[in-house]
């Protein structure tokens, strides 16, 4: 079995962008709760990352899950879902037939 590779780059950047954000988040929350030890408040920020980026990538599966949905039901594109027709012509292109450009853009 093949294993993917691990871009230790990518790895050391996220490394640093948590420690900067914990960095940045720990004083502040020092400054609202004076009695919480250091100790307590790195580890309720690495906490709390660690919760974002678990909802951001649950988000990210359930709305992949919805578009794949969308176009196994024949959906033409996912963004058109949000829209209450098709562009126009499509029909006429599914059916084999050609589209006059000037009745496309004029919307005849």
């Amino acid at each position: 079995m093949n294993r993917p590779k691990v871009n230790r780059i990518v790895l050391g950047k996220l490394l640093i962008a948590a420690v900067v954000l914990v960095a940045l988040i720990a004083p502040l929350a020092k400054a609202l709760a004076p009695g919480i030890a250091w100790g307590y408040l790195v580890f309720y920020s690495l906490a709390g990352l660690a919760g974002m980026f678990a909802l951001l990538v649950l988000a990210s599966v359930c709305s992949l899950q919805f578009w794949q949905f969308i176009l196994r039901k024949g959906g033409t594109d996912t963004q058109w879902f949000w829209f209450s027709g098709e562009p126009r012509g499509l029909a006429a292109l599914r059916k084999g037939q050609r589209v006059d450009e000037h009745a496309r853009l004029d919307g005849q």
